[in-house]
């Protein structure tokens, strides 16, 4: 059984110990406190799997702090994730760096596959044609049955390019197992219109793009063909 970290060790504060000032969580306790959230951990469920104390795990979430290396691969056990994802290796370089595994296979999914794939949503990119040629952006999406539906802003250059043909692809890839997938919507994107529909996206399709903002524009692509593929060793 996994000892317990931060109970008067070395690896956090004393659970007695007053409290530093409060600043702003680093970015490892933010990294903690959001796969926590994902894996709808309570503090108390995460630190009993990862064998911590609460008062530690809270200390890690709320402070700048770096865990002892048992402690962090406890953690990161516990969180379905390793710890170079939880240090946040790679995250300002673009995926695929570690390079392909030794045997590599490639497996064409089924539309069945890719819609469970997408289901989640996330972020993905959206393609479409402008005056000036090919434009890609990443946009933040979620699924209303098998339509795609992210949220624009009515000045933007994608909402002028609207009610015509477009691409989405979602991937994800797992730099550790060297494993990945990638999916492909082909369709067209047009935009939502229906008072009534709008409202019901609003209230449930629960689209938060990243870049704030008043988008309230709501784009739906309705796919026309649906590919994906999965590498996987």
């Amino acid at each position: 059984m996994a000892s317990r970290q931060g109970a008067g060790t070395n690896d956090g504060p004393q659970e007695s110990a007053a409290p530093p000032p409060a600043w702003e969580p680093g970015d490892l306790g933010r990294r903690v406190s959001a796969r926590r959230k994902d894996l709808k951990l309570s503090r108390r469920q995460l630190a009993e799997l990862a064998g911590v104390s609460v008062p530690y795990l809270q200390h890690l979430e709320t402070y700048p702090a770096l865990p002892s290396q048992a402690a962090l691969r406890q953690l990161a056990a516990a969180l379905q994730t390793t710890p170079e994802t939880l240090l946040g290796a790679g995250s300002s370089q673009p995926p695929g760096q570690a390079g392909p595994s030794a045997h590599p296979v490639l497996q064409v999914l089924t539309a069945v596959e890719c819609y469970d794939l997408l289901s989640p949503g996330g972020v993905g990119r959206v393609a479409f044609t402008a005056a000036d040629g090919p434009v890609v952006l990443p946009v933040n999406y979620a699924m209303a049955g098998q339509t795609v539906i992210f949220r624009t802003a009515p000045d933007t250059l994608l909402a002028r390019c609207l009610d015509c043909p477009a691409g989405f692809e979602v991937d994800r890839l797992d730099e550790t197992l060297r494993q990945g997938w990638s999916v492909l919507v082909t369709g067209r994107a047009v935009r939502v219109t229906s008072e009534a529909d709008v409202r019901h996206l609003e209230q449930h399709a629960g689209v938060r793009p990243w870049a704030g903002g008043a988008r309230d524009v709501y784009v739906r692509i309705i796919p026309r063909k649906i590919t994906g593929r999965r590498i996987r060793d």
